[in-house]
């Protein structure tokens, strides 16, 4: 896992952490920037790899795949959303299964986010500016989505910073934590049927609710 405040992260996720760690914080390697401009960046990046290509990437979902893990995966870290989605589970699980619940969990993003990125245009969101200080380690990003009917979404992306730069770690839309829900609903799973189950289905690619609600 990259060294971070956990203590920080679990402050400002709440319940996201069963028992938050601390873990010293990395050095500041990069120039800092604010995190609204990191967002800001990767949709961009996004929608430059998207624009004239939307017809060829329907029939391709290898290459739209592709793309979210050139643009969007290196911003986000899947191995810690993925630890906290775990909870309690991971305290037992071991480090083979960690491995394999947080490729599946990548794997399933990429899958049922890629197809509805072709849907993305650039007047479809709006990221408000942050403001915060150097130093800081965990920082909330402001957006709001705009829906092809009209229909507005606030939603929140949660980052904290490291060496390169700032990372996203989890998303609330309208209210509800990707992370929060996500774990809610793969527990009971888990405690029902096991982690190897679990993972099993993500991997065959079985679409969580958690999933389903995002825009």
């Amino acid at each position: 896992m990259k060294a971070v405040t956990l203590i920080a992260v679990a402050a400002l996720a709440g319940p996201l952490m069963l028992q938050p760690v601390a873990y010293a914080a990395a050095p500041q390697a990069v120039a800092f920037e604010q995190p609204s401009v990191m967002v800001q960046s990767v949709a961009n990046e996004m929608l430059k790899a998207l624009n004239g290509h939307r017809a060829e990437l329907r029939g391709h979902p290898g290459k739209i795949a592709a793309i979210v893990n050139k643009y969007l995966l290196p911003h986000f870290d899947a191995p810690l959303a993925a630890d906290l989605v775990l909870g309690r589970f991971g305290r037992n699980a071991s480090a083979a299964q960690k491995e394999r619940f947080i490729q599946a969990f990548k794997d399933s993003m990429v899958k049922n986010y890629g197809a509805a990125l072709l849907d993305f245009h650039s007047n479809m969101l709006t990221v408000y500016p942050t403001h915060v200080r150097p130093g800081t380690q965990v920082a909330t990003v402001r957006t709001v989505f705009k829906r092809s009917n009209g229909a507005t979404i606030p939603v929140l992306f949660y980052v904290y910073m490291t060496p390169s730069g700032w990372q996203a770690f989890d998303l609330n839309v309208e209210g509800i934590s990707y992370v929060t829900s996500y774990r809610a609903e793969l527990g009971p799973q888990i405690q029902q049927h096991g982690l190897d189950a679990v993972i099993a289905r993500l991997a065959a690619g079985e679409k969580p609710d958690a999933l389903k609600k995002q825009p």
